[in-house]
């Protein structure tokens, strides 16, 4: 694990409380591979009755890309949160399978400037592709 829950949170600009993202296992200048384990252990608002719509797995990818956006301003000596500008081409293949079953977002950035980037983002647990997209962060200067 190169990065823990709190590392996380205070490179989201939500902070600690909707923090969904429990590690990330690697990353680089145009990649990052995010994850969340147990999902239901969450306190988080999104969950209706223990369980996350699918749909919901864009908010995951969106901190992922969030994080990665933060880390490669860091090397630039920035500092400016990341916010989810649009969402385009978004394919939901199959609902999660269950909430103890880690939930790994793996984010290419396909485009990166000082106002934001472009991430192809696929979410999956074990070999499954739960959802695929492209999210388009702002980061406003």
């Amino acid at each position: 694990m190169l990065m823990d829950r709190a590392r996380i949170a205070a490179l989201i600009p939500h902070g600690d409380s909707m923090c969904m993202l429990d590690e990330i296992i690697a990353w680089d200048e145009t990649r990052i591979h995010g994850r969340s384990h147990n999902l239901a252990a969450h306190t988080n608002p999104l969950f209706e009755g223990g369980q996350l719509d699918s749909v919901l797995l864009i908010e995951y990818g969106a901190q992922a890309a969030a994080v990665h956006a933060a880390l490669l301003h860091s090397k630039l000596g920035e500092s400016r949160p990341a916010y989810i500008g649009a969402v385009k081409d978004v394919e939901l293949f199959t609902a999660m399978a269950d909430n103890s079953t880690a939930l790994d977002l793996h984010l290419h950035c396909l485009l990166s400037s000082s106002q934001g980037a472009i991430y192809e983002l696929v979410a999956q647990q074990a070999d499954k592709v739960l959802l695929r997209g492209r999210l388009i962060l702002s980061q406003p200067g």
